[in-house]
């Protein structure tokens, strides 16, 4: 009597094997981490670095590219502005000048606030599913095949 081959989901697409593993197990089995009295750190296999966890974003970026225009450009837009209400005909700074200062400032600001939402959208709308991906994926052990299964 023939048997019916079934499909198992458990089993690589590519190779046939039934020796997959979770993409999270293969990471912690590759990782290590190493201290002593003066230094510290962690090693991964390259098994492991390929099957890396999504990361979310942080926040730092945003502040370091649009945090010195925005200081720089705010100093110069007050200190523009009391120059020409101190000495309107001496100043060395125009109010056309101040106001694209002010401008600028301003755009630096929107783009601040509009790198900072769309870390947050990534954060709390891309990167749990990322994550579950992750989670759920599967490695062959014999040809390196990743593989999605969604339970």
């Amino acid at each position: 009597m023939a048997s019916v081959s079934q499909f198992n989901p458990y089993q690589c697409d590519q190779c046939g094997n039934a020796n997959i593993v979770a993409a999270p197990v293969v990471y912690h089995e590759g990782t290590r981490t190493y201290s002593g009295t003066f230094y510290s750190g962690t090693t991964q296999s390259y098994s492991a670095l390929a099957v890396a966890p999504p990361k979310p974003r942080g926040y730092i970026r945003p502040f370091l590219v649009w945090g010195p225009p925005i200081v720089i450009l705010f100093v110069w837009t007050v200190l523009g502005t009391n120059s020409i209400l101190e000495n309107p005909a001496t100043s060395a700074l125009r109010p056309t000048t101040v106001a694209i200062f002010l401008l600028l400032d301003l755009v630096s600001l929107a783009r601040l606030y509009f790198s900072l939402r769309r870390i947050a959208s990534y954060n709390r709308e891309d990167f749990p599913r990322l994550q579950w991906n992750w989670e759920h994926t599967y490695v062959c052990r014999r040809c390196g095949k990743l593989r999605l299964i969604p339970s």
